[in-house]
């Protein structure tokens, strides 16, 4: 299985389901999904590389990277292009290859934060796969 996203019906909110062969993978394409959601983020835009380390279960993980895209698009405004994420012995580390938000262009409304509402985060034979509503 390879990863990927897809959009699922909502009536108000943005719902996505993400997939990955690793859990990693999966969180990663979660990140992508919540991204694509919202903005398109041109290759060619000047980018600078920064990282985050987040310690927790799965689920606590799922919640606090997607948590770290919306804090850092409303504080820091910016929007990442790429999102990767590597395990660590507590968790895992996300590094992130951040656009400002005024080379970006917006498609859609901005992420106010993660439902915990129908929110899932599991594995199986074959593979990882999540389940996320934003509220927007």
């Amino acid at each position: 299985m390879s990863g990927g996203f897809r959009f699922l019906p909502h009536t108000a909110d943005v719902r996505f389901e993400a997939w990955g062969t690793t859990r990693e993978e999966c969180l990663a394409e979660a990140a992508c999904a919540l991204i694509a959601a919202f903005a398109e983020v041109p290759g060619t835009a000047p980018a600078r590389t920064t990282s985050a380390e987040i310690d927790g279960g799965d689920e606590q993980l799922l919640l606090a990277a997607l948590d770290e895209i919306i804090y850092r698009l409303d504080a820091g405004g910016t929007v990442p292009r790429s999102v990767e994420a590597r395990p660590t012995p507590t968790g895992l580390a996300l590094d992130l290859s951040e656009v400002d938000v005024d080379r970006v262009r917006f498609t859609g409304a901005a992420p106010k934060a993660i439902s915990l509402h129908g929110f899932s985060f599991a594995h199986d034979e074959h593979g990882w796969r999540c389940t996320v509503t934003v509220d927007v």
